[in-house]
């Protein structure tokens, strides 16, 4: 009965999921999930790479179902993901398609713990979820992949409990960065500082966002993203104003104004920007010499799930080399991997094609868990700016 109800729901909310898409037109948003922190991108097709089994004997789960909370295509519904993971374990995977973030945590509240044993969120909500008691530390010493993780996704306090027990695994990221038509703008672009050029005026594409937005023009200031003064960045992104054409809030948004030449210079979504190359159009996408607004999305064990070993094992093989390679590299959706030791082996042309060549930015600013206050601060610095002479 237990698996019952999981297949009937995933298929409704995956039916759901499909319709809405073809209403609107298969936009993209980046959140956080794909957009996050989330957000498909466009790459030549390869073969998936073979899948290998772990060092010494493989443990037979047959019999057994792992479900699994993720964004639908982000990855683990492809051949390279659950389909390998099955055959490797014998399992079976189901996935709950997450419609919303908060939508997750209410159905885990209202029954799903007993259905979902793993989950895919970012770390603006790993607290909220562990101080709702929906997921629980994850042992990374049982983990053969963790040491292998970029170390600036793994030590980030928003995704340990106050003991430092880990409470997510990042197993794939991305950025929101500066962008410039190559085309129209022949100076080489280092900082943000480019955005407030007067030369720029009136061709501005700015993410309609108010983190995004705050990050950046603190560190345009040279100020701590998470902790500016705020005084400052509002009055520099209302001296912005007459350089903005358009504050864009979606792929379609961002396209129609890029191709019309309405906007030559402003900061973007890294997926869009790799589509848009990948179509034949001269975009260039930069890591500011500041640094750069970054998601990024983690593994969390559900707690109490009867199927823990094997949501241990779904997580190492997320961060394995077969997974992340599949990641970066398959089909027509490809996304930056969290594991440094693959990050490292990709030849040029992959990493270029996911704009880290010749490296990954160092200095990524996550989103982060904020407290209601200050989340409302910004909210209310951002509806000013707009509605601003």
């Amino acid at each position: 009965m237990k698996r019952t109800w999981k297949k009937l729901a995933c298929s409704l909310l995956a039916a759901v999921l499909l319709l809405g898409l073809a209403a609107c037109g298969g936009g993209s948003t980046e959140t956080e999930a794909p957009a996050t922190d989330a957000p498909g991108t466009a790459a030549p097709a390869t073969d998936a790479p073979e899948t290998e089994a772990p060092a010494g004997e493989t443990e037979d789960f047959s019999g057994q179902t792992l479900t699994v909370a993720n964004w639908q295509s982000y990855g683990t519904d492809a051949e390279y993901g659950a389909a390998a993971f099955e055959e490797l374990y014998g399992c079976e995977v189901e996935h709950y398609f997450i419609s919303s973030v908060p939508e997750l945590l209410q159905t885990l509240l209202n029954g799903g713990m007993d259905e979902i044993d793993v989950i895919c969120i970012n770390p603006v909500y790993i607290r909220e979820y562990f101080a709702n008691g929906v997921i629980e530390p994850v042992d990374t010493t049982a983990l053969e992949n963790y040491a292998d993780l970029r170390t600036d996704l793994t030590d980030v306090d928003d995704v340990k409990d106050d003991e430092g027990n880990v409470l997510g695994v990042p197993w794939i990221w991305g950025t929101t960065s500066l962008f410039y038509n190559a085309d129209v703008v022949t100076e080489e672009i280092t900082s943000w500082s480019a955005l407030w050029d007067e030369q720029y005026a009136g061709q501005v594409g700015f993410f309609d966002d108010h983190e995004s937005a705050i990050k950046v023009t603190a560190m345009m200031l040279g100020q701590d993203p998470y902790n500016p003064d705020l005084a400052a960045v509002e009055e520099e992104l209302i001296a912005l104003k007459p350089n903005v054409r358009t504050y864009w809030g979606t792929y379609d948004d961002f396209v129609r104004a890029y191709t019309a030449g309405d906007i030559v210079i402003g900061n973007v979504w890294g997926s869009i920007a790799t589509q848009m190359k990948a179509e034949g159009y001269n975009i260039q996408y930069v890591y500011p010499e500041e640094g750069t607004v970054g998601w990024c999305d983690y593994w969390c064990l559900v707690t109490g799930s009867d199927e823990k070993d094997l949501a241990m094992k779904w997580i190492d093989f997320c961060t394995g080399s077969d997974f992340q390679t599949g990641l970066a590299t398959n089909g027509n959706q490809v996304y930056c991997p969290a594991n440094q030791v693959v990050l490292d082996s990709l030849d040029d042309e992959t990493k270029q094609n996911l704009w880290i060549y010749p490296s990954a930015p160092d200095n990524m600013f996550l989103s982060l868990q904020m407290d209601s206050d200050t989340l409302n601060e910004w909210i209310n610095l951002w509806t000013n700016v707009k509605a601003s002479a």
